[in-house]
């Protein structure tokens, strides 16, 4: 529920003004909740008096911070940093440290999500990697034939060039994986960006595993193994760790096909 502090509250209008469902109201030079909201949280954030609040278990008013100029991120740098990111496969064999992995969570757990659904949850492997990679593989391997894989992985994936031999394939040795579960796949894409970002800048690398994406949502053993429904869908898969490689230039891309109208 939100709540409204009236000795605080100066009846501007801002939070009346950004709310998508309507919630608040001024009522005798006061705002006020009127009904049920989806949660979005803006009323907290565009408040300048700091009157609104929530009571809510799933929602700590702990996590919150004044934005000021600590948050600002120049764009022209912010540009060079996302034209710097490159896709890693291969990593160190160095553990990621704890608090690293839950600040990528917090990346992924404070990006946007459709009507603030926040249904995006995560599976991270880490104790029971090389299990999880083993049984990965079995199941891998089990497609090698050319009317088996062409099932799973339609054209243009090429079978001539996968090497079912090697161990790594799908992770590359990455030390940490992470599944985003989620019936959205947009949602669990936005959550991704924001973690590798994030990864990138604690000098971590990340792997997107698309053959595995495919992989799991048609086999049994492996949604069995990670405690998913039939019905569960891994939307993204990202393997995470430190960089056994060094870029020192950035790379050349298409001209992006705009329309403009």
């Amino acid at each position: 529920m939100i709540i409204i502090d009236k000795e605080k509250c100066t009846g501007c209008g801002a939070c009346v003004r950004d709310c998508l469902n309507k919630t608040l109201a001024i009522r005798e030079g006061k705002a006020e909740y009127i009904r049920d909201c989806f949660k979005c949280m803006h009323c907290i954030a565009v408040c300048p008096e700091d009157a609104v609040s929530v009571n809510d278990p799933d929602n700590s008013m702990e996590e919150i911070f004044p934005i000021d100029e600590s948050c600002h991120v120049d764009a022209d740098r912010m540009l060079r940093f996302i034209k710097s990111r490159r896709t890693i496969r291969h990593f160190q064999n160095r553990p990621v440290e704890k608090e690293k992995i839950n600040m990528l969570l917090d990346a992924g757990r404070f990006s946007p999500t459709g009507s603030n659904s926040q249904n995006v949850s995560y599976i991270v492997i880490r104790e029971q990697r090389d299990e999880f990679n083993a049984l990965a593989m079995k199941e891998f391997r089990s497609l090698k034939s050319p009317d088996r894989f062409s099932l799973v992985f339609p054209p243009p994936f090429d079978l001539s060039r996968i090497d079912f031999e090697d161990d790594e394939f799908l992770f590359k040795g990455a030390d940490t994986i992470i599944l985003a579960v989620c019936p959205s796949d947009v949602n669990a894409a936005i959550a991704a960006a924001n973690m590798e970002l994030t990864a990138n800048g604690m000098g971590l690398g990340m792997l997107y595993v698309g053959f595995f994406i495919r992989l799991v949502n048609v086999t049994k053993p492996l949604k069995k193994y990670l405690g998913l429904s039939e019905e569960d869908h891994v939307a993204v898969a990202m393997g995470f760790g430190y960089p056994d490689v060094k870029y020192y230039r950035t790379v050349p891309r298409k001209p992006a096909k705009v329309t403009w109208l």
